[in-house]
This record gives structure tokens, C-alpha cells and sequence, in this order.
């Protein structure tokens, strides 16, 4: 054999070696692949309270995404308003199915039988009203059995499940929470049977009346009758107690209650509408410049009303930003008003996700969610360039329709 063809061989073998070696997985790369059937827009997260990974779905729903993880750690899947927590060990290969029209019924993991576990908790959890007529009108044995039998449910689920620590884990939390029903209920113990009775038939008579609906379905002729029956029903109730004292206390409690989505109504009903200016705010950046909605008048402005403590907001983050990279070019102004109180945690999250847009701190909920009868957040605003209202409850970044609002008004 020639030295050119001895030579030739080294180097191809040698290339082997190299490319071997440097194409390497890292041994605690975390595949997780995936099938979503009626995506809700295309973005998809997996987050915990330190850090958020994601990634968007195709056309077809499939998606595909690698990460790198030191340690175990639970994870929270998060697609549209929906999310489901996961169990995930550094180089795991999960692949997972779900309909959007029944989230946590359809969710399924192969690769994971921890995640597996943790989605039939939760269904198991759902089947049982902790809070229900064995709460109110049992006695302590019987409520203590009641929790044992789900406990034994739940235990049931671990299957196959061999990671001690994370049985060890999923019981402890078990636990706890049943000891959070015992001492709830124990709670009940000083009270009479008519009180107990009191507590349980309106426990039911609230959950038919959805105010959060009502409030933007109704006139306020229309709200108002609902609230009187509201009244109603509850006092029709509380007629059938004997403690004065009780009687007393909770006709304070249903009247501040009926007052306060009586206040909400009218925040919502003075709000400016579609088309009408828009009320104006002024906060600071973190550098304390301030500034206000009509400092970036002759643009399209995109508000998000978020917080560093709020699960959801911080889900939108990832669709923000990549809403905010697609739409750089175009006349159109994306601000996040903040209402954490504590100005070290926003500056550092503002900081460590580097946040873009224009980052403003409201310091708590302030002259905006006033003004914006802003009751839960995250809150999406959308405005003209002249400062008016376009929508005052937009489409969220995660949508599938924020984009088609954006390129109507631009």
C-alpha cells in the first residue's frame, strides 16, 4: 500500500474519531417530542420557577425540543390558558399526546411514568369534592376516611414507579394536603347543625352564580336583578340559623360581597370603549424615566399588565418576545406595566429574562388597573397611534389571533 493511501486512511479514521467525539449527545440532554391535536396558537413552554424552555408547534401540531438539565426537576407543560405539571430527569426521551379539547383527560406520556402519575393525580384530585357535602355535614371519622380512600386511590397510581425519592415525594405532599382538610374541617366542629347546613347549601348556591361571565354579558339593569337573587338565595338560607351572631356576620359578608362585583360592574362599564381615547398613566423605567401612553403616540401601543409572582404571565413571556422580534420592524410599541411591589424582584426578572419592549414598574395595582377595571392579570391592551382604544381585554401573545389584530391596525 502507497503512503498517500496509508495517509488517506489515517485521516478518514481520524475524522471518525473527531466527529465522534464531538457529536456526542450530552448525557443529560432532555428530548421531549410531542403531538398536540387542536393547538391553540403555536407556542409551547415547560417552566418551573427558575427557568422556561420552549418551543412552537408545527403545522400539523407535532413539536420537538432539547434541553439540558442538571437535576431532576418538576416541570409544568404549558400550552394556550392550559398547563399540567411533568416530572423530568436529565436525559430523559419523552413523548407526549394531547387534545386541547380535553386537556388533562388526554394528556400521554411515553418515557415518563412519573409525569404519567402526576396527570392521573390530578384527575383523581378532580373527582373528589374535598370541599363538598362530606366536608360540611360529616362527622371528623367520616371525612378521615373519605381522605384515606383517595390517598389509597392515588397510591395505586405509582404502578411501576421505582425512584424512591420521588414516591417518598408525591406522599409527603399527600399528606400534607389531607392534613390541610382535616384542620379545615375541624374548623366546622365548633359550629350547629343549621350552621354546618348554612355553610353547605351556599357553598352550592354560589357556584351558580357566575359573576365573572355576567359581568360583561349583562346590562347593568341585568347585573343588578342578579345580584338581588343572589341576595336572595342566601338569605333564604341563612333564614333556617338560630345564632344571631352567625346571622349577623354573614349578611356583612353577602353585602360586601354583592358590593364589591356592584363596584367591579361599574369600573368595567366607565372603561373607555372601542374607539374612545384612551386614559392615560405615567410610570417609571428602570433607569426612572417616565413615561406615559401618549409618549408613544403616532404608533401602534401593545400593553401587557403583568407580575414576576404570576404563573400565567411569566408563561406568556416566551410569546411575547418572540411576538415582539417578528413585529420589530413595523410602527407598533410593546410595553409591560408591572405591578409587583417589590422593585428588586421586577428589575431582577426584567434583567435575567432580558426583557424587551419598554419595561415599566406601576408599584402594585395603581391608576391603570383603576382605570382599566383590571381585576386579574395578565391583562393584554391594545391602542391606536391616535391613543385610542382598539381593545381594552386583547388577545393574548400566545393566541392565534393577536397577530391578525396587530396587522389589521397597523
Amino acid at each position: 500500500m502507497r503512503l498517500k493511501e496509508i495517509l488517506t486512511i489515517v485521516l478518514i479514521i481520524l475524522a471518525g474519531i473527531y466527529f465522534a467525539i464531538n457529536t456526542k449527545t450530552d448525557p443529560n440532554q432532555v428530548k421531549i417530542t410531542g403531538k398536540i391535536t387542536n393547538p391553540i396558537g403555536e407556542n409551547i413552554a415547560f417552566s418551573n420557577q427558575d427557568t422556561s424552555y420552549s418551543t412552537s408547534t408545527n403545522e400539523n401540531g407535532t413539536f420537538s425540543i432539547s434541553f439540558i438539565l442538571d437535576s431532576t426537576t418538576y416541570l409544568n407543560f404549558g400550552h394556550g390558558i392550559e398547563s399540567t405539571g411533568m416530572f423530568v430527569r436529565p436525559g430523559d426521551k419523552i413523548n407526549l399526546t394531547i387534545d386541547t379539547e380535553r386537556f388533562d383527560e388526554t394528556i400521554k406520556y411515553e418515557g415518563s411514568m412519573e409525569s404519567s402519575f402526576l396527570a392521573n393525580k390530578y384527575l383523581i384530585t378532580e373527582e373528589n369534592d374535598f370541599f363538598g357535602e362530606v366536608f360540611y355535614l360529616s362527622d371528623s371519622d367520616e371525612y378521615s376516611k373519605f381522605l384515606d380512600d383517595f390517598k389509597t386511590t392515588v397510591l395505586t397510581e405509582f404502578g411501576d414507579i421505582s425512584d424512591s425519592l420521588f414516591i417518598k415525594n408525591e406522599i409527603a405532599e399527600i399528606d400534607k394536603r389531607i392534613a390541610y382538610f382535616i384542620g379545615r374541617q375541624k374548623k366546622l366542629a365548633n359550629y350547629t347543625k343549621d350552621v354546618k347546613t348554612y355553610k353547605w347549601e351556599t357553598s352550592q348556591i354560589g357556584r351558580d352564580f357566575n359573576f365573572y361571565a355576567a359581568i360583561d354579558s349583562l346590562n347593568s339593569t341585568e347585573f343588578n336583578e342578579l345580584l338581588d337573587k343572589y341576595t336572595e338565595a342566601f338569605q333564604s338560607s341563612l333564614n333556617n340559623v338560630t345564632n344571631t351572631a352567625f346571622i349577623v356576620e354573614e349578611e356583612t359578608k353577602i353585602e360586601k360581597t354583592t358590593s364589591s362585583w356592584l363596584k367591579r360592574k361599574i369600573a368595567i362599564d366607565n372603561m373607555p370603549k372601542k374607539g374612545e381615547p384612551a386614559i392615560d398613566f405615567n410610570y417609571p423605567d428602570t433607569d426612572g424615566n417616565e413615561f406615559s401612553l401618549a409618549s408613544f403616540k403616532g404608533k401602534l401601543v401593545y400593553i401587557d399588565i403583568w407580575a414576576t409572582w404570576c404563573g400565567p404571565c411569566k408563561a406568556e413571556i416566551p410569546s411575547l418576545q418572540k411576538l415582539e422580534a417578528d413585529y420589530h420592524s413595523k410602527d407598533i410599541t410593546f410595553i409591560s406595566v408591572s405591578v409587583d411591589t417589590d422593585k428588586e424582584a421586577w428589575e431582577k426578572m426584567v434583567a435575567e429574562k432580558e426583557l424587551g419592549g419598554v419595561q415599566l414598574w406601576a408599584n402594585g395595582w395603581s391608576k391603570i388597573t383603576k382605570d382599566y377595571a383590571i381585576f386579574s392579570i395578565p391583562r393584554f391592551m391594545l391602542f391606536d397611534a391616535n391613543g385610542n382604544v382598539i381593545s381594552t381585554d386583547a388577545p393574548r401573545p400566545s393566541s392565534e389571533e393577536i397577530k391578525g389584530l396587530l396587522d389589521s391596525n397597523l
